[in-house]
């Protein structure tokens, strides 16, 4: 195994001990003749003293600030009842501001504070708390708060905006620049106030409608006929850091016949001699029309069994293999069959290989998530490479914190290990297949199932509490957790069906839950399919077939 890295020191750590000082606890806020006060006042301070001398130093650098002035603010004043908890609970909530999947605060019901029409897409999220949003007006921007629009730029009915964020690492890193295609051939630059920056035609193949009247609006190109094999034309996504991505000479309508005795590398020859090109993507600064990356996969004998083989029904077969491109905040990907390849932000490609996914880390960083996982730098350098397929919650307050590894791939029983600085496991436990972590915070992992969410001790895999049966299983296919967001306190989890109904009619709850004890703190059911919950600058915004804000009701 290669050497390791050596992590940077975590900023700020704390735990989700239970808070002492609730309103029913005997130490709360002295009452009585003044003389009485300043006797129990002194009292409660040295019991606090007690306590801060019992814990541990890494326990006094975690409660150090909040502790300090919950003792000042005993000795010298009346301290109101649930005053106390409520301090160590915004200590806690500051202390993760920021990070990927932290919302403000979760203690109150919350409800539909804004809703986007359905024909509206989320195009960026923006500094302050904004997000870009199209429709068939233009992109505008909305505050995630109130849903109020900040500006509005009318743009082509159809403009594709951008970059589009998809993961919690993503929405906790807003952009200053919206690029939207027209028609992929117009690109028009804005940057986070909405001034336009700049507006230029893109100097690209022509794009071509699918052949014939008779084709309807889902027109998939493995129906084009042979004679249009080696069409080609040019397809356009707005990309991170205000570049666009370009693909051209798009041969998914080379396809070719494959007769059962043919074999791969015969397969490769008719594939080239009917047109076929190796997908090229070109990273292009939107502005300048400068390339900042080029990136090839080419295609092999071993790589078409990969690419899907089509039947007529009738015994006949064929292969059309389909590249594919997508952009985000962090990266932009080429895809052909099961073969990918990234490119960086700042122009830097590298191979995220056969069946592995790639996935943003906080600070720009990439997980390679495979039976053997890589962790790579914001330029694709390697940092460290792990044998197991490593776990990033989604959710994750302490991302510096052990790596989360899900052994059992060579058949035996699968089991989730905490790895130590050594690259040994400090904790394993036994787990379900189909377990996932779907957050980490104040030093609690919380792992969820088919049906139940656990919570470990991220130090020593010990078991905190057990939610079981939290997913019902009366629905078709049963229920499944969409996404989750924590104030540090209560972690929010949005539950949808497996398997969406009729769009609004398809019914979710919102289920709160307290991360120390796994209590719930409230619910409330709703109806429209939702598959992912974020934040944009500490707002709450669920995203399905529309956007939503959440707020208090």
């Amino acid at each position: 195994m290669p050497p390791r890295f050596r992590r940077p020191e975590p900023m700020t750590t704390f735990e989700l001990v239970p808070d002492d000082e609730r309103e029913d606890a005997p130490d709360a806020a002295p009452t009585g003749p003044p003389d009485d006060r300043r006797e129990r006042v002194a009292a409660l301070r040295d019991r606090a003293l007690a306590r801060w001398r019992a814990l541990s130093r890494r326990g006094r650098t975690a409660v150090a600030a909040g502790t300090a002035v919950v003792v000042l603010a005993a000795a010298t004043a009346t301290v109101a009842p649930g005053l106390l908890d409520a301090r160590a609970q915004r200590l806690r909530a500051d202390a993760i501001r920021g990070l990927p999947g932290v919302v403000d605060d979760l203690s109150e019901p919350l409800g539909v504070a804004w809703s986007l029409a359905s024909d509206a897409n989320l195009a960026a999220v923006l500094p302050g708390g904004a997000l870009a949003v199209t429709d068939a007006r233009g992109v505008r921007a909305v505050d995630a708060a109130t849903g109020d629009a900040e500006w509005e730029h009318p743009s082509g009915d159809g403009a594709m905006c951008g970059p589009t964020p998809w993961t919690a690492v993503d929405w906790s890193a807003p952009v200053d620049t919206v690029v939207c295609v027209e028609d992929s051939s117009r690109v028009t630059v804005l940057d986070a106030d909405g001034t336009v920056v700049s507006e230029r035609e893109l100097d690209l193949l022509e794009p071509v409608d699918a052949p014939g009247d008779d084709y309807p609006s889902s027109f998939s190109w493995s129906q084009v006929p042979p004679t249009a094999s080696g069409t080609t034309w040019s397809q356009v996504v707005p990309a991170a850091d205000g570049t666009v991505a370009v693909l051209d000479e798009i041969a998914s309508v080379t396809e070719v016949p494959w007769h059962e005795d043919e074999d791969a590398a015969s397969l490769l020859r008719t594939l080239r001699d009917a047109g076929w090109h190796d997908p090229t993507l070109h990273l292009v600064d939107a502005v300048t029309g400068e390339e900042r990356a080029e990136v090839t996969i080419p295609l092999t004998a071993e790589a078409l069994e990969s690419c899907g083989v089509m039947e007529d029904g009738q015994g006949g077969r064929s292969v059309a293999p389909q590249p594919w491109i997508d952009a985000t905040p962090s990266a932009t990907t080429l895809g052909l069959c099961s073969a990918t390849r990234a490119v960086t932000p700042t122009g830097e490609a590298f191979d995220v290989g056969d069946g592995r996914a790639a996935v943003p880390l906080p600070g720009g960083a990439f997980l390679l998530q495979g039976e053997t996982s890589e962790v790579l730098d914001a330029h694709g350098g390697r940092l460290e490479t792990i044998d197991g397929l490593v776990l990033a919650p989604p959710v994750d307050t302490e991302p510096d914190g052990a790596r989360l590894v899900l052994l059992g791939s060579d058949g035996s029983a699968p089991s989730l290990a905490a790895l130590g600085e050594d690259g040994e496991p400090a904790w394993s436990v036994t787990v379900d297949p189909l377990t996932t972590p779907l957050a980490r915070v104040g030093g609690t992992v919380v792992l969820a199932d088919d049906s139940s969410l656990t919570a470990l001790d991220a130090r020593t895999g010990e078991q905190r509490w057990r939610v079981p049966d939290l997913l019902e299983h009366d629905l078709e296919g049963g229920e499944v957790i969409a996404g989750a967001v924590t104030d540090g306190t209560r972690l929010l989890l949005v539950v949808s069906p497996a398997s969406w109904g009729d769009g609004e009619d398809s019914p979710h709850r919102l289920v709160a839950l307290d991360l120390r004890d796994g209590s719930t703190v409230w619910e409330r059911s709703g109806t429209g399919v939702i598959w992912g919950l974020f934040s944009a600058g500490g707002n709450p915004v669920a995203v399905g077939e529309s956007v939503t804000g959440l707020g208090g009701a």
